[in-house]
């Protein structure tokens, strides 16, 4: 298990805790520990709480059984206040999951993660092979589980310039929410211009224009003419981006964890006494006393006296067991470690082995699974089901992946993959909005743009357009209003005067073309022609 936390993959809840404590000391530079301590309140932590100061720890190891516990590392990482320092709870184990059912059981882990999402407002993520567990905090945020996307409006809010932010918005991980919010709000968003030029870069969006003749033979595969002027088979663009993603997807790999970062998963489990019982080849139990940065201190059970093993000499028994040198405790005396190593031989293999464990069940991506996009511009002007013909059916969500067809020319398998996004876009005022087929209403999800005054900053520009919607809106209705774009750039009168004659005046012309009385009106009152 790890979380990623601060610009940092942290492999253990403890570790977590600390940096999560000092993140917001930080951020809090002159608060107080009884301050500190309302805020990380002791019922989260459990019986132990979450920090002490040193007077409140020194009571706290009288008051225990068996002071020699390490709840609470003094030695290892003191958060420095204005006026005082603090302590941080380091056992977090035995109330998270269940040995025999597996399932996460309601303790200290699950209420401290919900503390740091809910109430402190901290982003983590969790990487494990537990699902439940990343439920804890994953929700709707990672990924846009909505794959097929139109935005809709009239001319001018910006449908080609939200396409970008849609992406980039994706591609940085916001919540459904908070882009589905920023879009339609057309609300000005600070995205840095990077991500999508990278996007572009790395070849991971295609741009098509859909009309009357567009086919699917220009969208999926068909036969063309060669420059010989042969006929041969020629994919399509959905086809290359879908198997540009499919590919990619096929080289994500998985690498395992480092020695250093196993080595810490194993002195956690010790910390929170989670760790099972070792045993030596003979059958004897080993006695785990203390496992601390650099070495552990066991003992065999029956035995007197305790042994020191070194982490460094643990790290090259663990590195051969890896590439399959070491098979036994004698087969420790051929690497190069030190004699009292090989001496203790039946201590080092089993750690050894317990090490390896851990890092062959923990494993990282060392290549993130990337996103694909296909931005579909007029989508409305196709004919949808002639266009994506037998494929309407695979780009639906819960289709990808999994259901497959045949494709009639190529004869190849084919299916849509879930790190396709399908963004299209499509004018409110075209007429041909009515006719848009029923499957593909179905299968799309409409983000509809609203035109936002707020982003024209020259004052009669942006009266102008307050005055011609709301005209348009009372003859017509508001999927007619001019977007904001059409006024953005005025600076000044001249600038304004350009504008109504050369973008404004003939779209009136063609909104109000069979109504000559509406059309002189709106010229006259609004656009102060004589």
């Amino acid at each position: 298990m790890a979380y990623y936390f601060n610009g940092k993959r942290i492999n253990a809840l403890n570790r977590l805790v600390i940096e999560i404590v000092k993140k917001y000391v930080s951020e809090h530079p002159n608060i107080s520990y009884i301050d500190l301590k309302k805020v990380f309140r002791d019922e989260i932590g459990g019986s132990r709480g979450i920090i002490k100061n040193k007077q409140d720890f020194e009571i706290w190891k009288q008051n225990i059984k068996d002071p020699e516990k390490r709840f609470f590392i003094k030695d290892n990482e003191i958060v420095k206040l204005a006026n005082d320092e603090v302590y941080i709870n380091q056992g977090w184990g035995g109330d998270w999951q269940d040995s025999k059912s597996g399932k996460i059981k309601e303790g200290n882990k699950k209420r401290f993660l919900e503390f740091a999402k809910n109430e402190l407002h901290y982003e983590i993520e969790i990487d494990s092979i537990n699902e439940e567990e990343k439920d804890l905090i994953r929700e709707d945020k990672n990924i846009l589980n909505i794959k097929n996307i139109i935005l809709y409006g009239a001319p001018g809010v910006g449908k080609t310039h939200n396409y970008q932010n849609l992406i980039s918005m994706i591609e940085e991980g916001k919540s459904q929410k908070e882009i589905f919010d920023t879009i339609s709000q057309n609300e000005k968003v600070s995205l840095n211009d990077e991500i999508f030029q990278t996007i572009q870069d790395e070849k991971r969006v295609e741009f098509v224009t859909f009309h009357q003749s567009y086919s699917y033979e220009d969208f999926i595969e068909g036969f063309r003419p060669n420059e010989n002027g042969n006929i041969e088979l020629e994919d399509g663009i959905f086809k290359r981006v879908s198997a540009k993603a499919i590919n990619q997807v096929k080289e994500k790999e998985l690498k395992h964890i480092s020695f250093d970062e196993a080595y810490d998963i194993f002195r956690t489990s010790f910390i929170n006494e989670e760790l099972e019982t070792l045993k030596k080849v003979t059958g004897a139990s080993i006695i785990i006393h203390d496992v601390k940065e650099k070495t552990i201190l066991l003992q065999s059970e029956n035995a007197k006296d305790s042994q020191y093993v070194k982490k460094n000499d643990l790290g090259t028994v663990v590195n051969a067991m890896l590439r399959d040198k070491i098979h036994k405790p004698v087969d420790i005396k051929n690497l190069d470690v030190k004699k009292d190593t090989i001496s203790l031989s039946d201590f080092y293999y089993p750690l050894a082995k317990k090490i390896v464990e851990i890092i062959k069940k923990n494993r990282v991506d060392v290549k993130n699974e990337k996103n694909f996009y296909i931005v579909i511009d007029e989508i409305n002007r196709g004919n949808i089901s002639k266009i994506f013909g037998e494929l309407i059916t695979l780009i639906e969500e819960d289709k990808r992946d999994i259901y497959e067809v045949t494709l009639p020319y190529s004869k190849e398998k084919f299916k849509v993959p879930s790190n396709l996004y399908i963004i299209a876009t499509m004018n409110s005022t075209d007429k041909s909005i009515a006719t848009i087929d029923i499957a593909l209403r179905r299968r799309f999800t409409f983000l509809k743009m609203k035109p936002n005054l707020e982003l024209v900053k020259n004052d009669s520009a942006r009266e102008c357009m307050q005055e011609l919607n709301n005209y348009i809106t009372a003859k017509l209705s508001e999927d007619y209003q001019l977007g904001h774009s059409y006024f953005m750039n005025v600076q000044n009168d001249e600038d304004l005067i350009f504008v109504k004659e050369y973008k404004i005046k003939p779209l009136l012309e063609e909104y109000f073309y069979a109504d000559e009385k509406s059309a002189d009106e709106i010229m006259k009152e609004v656009l102060r022609e004589k």
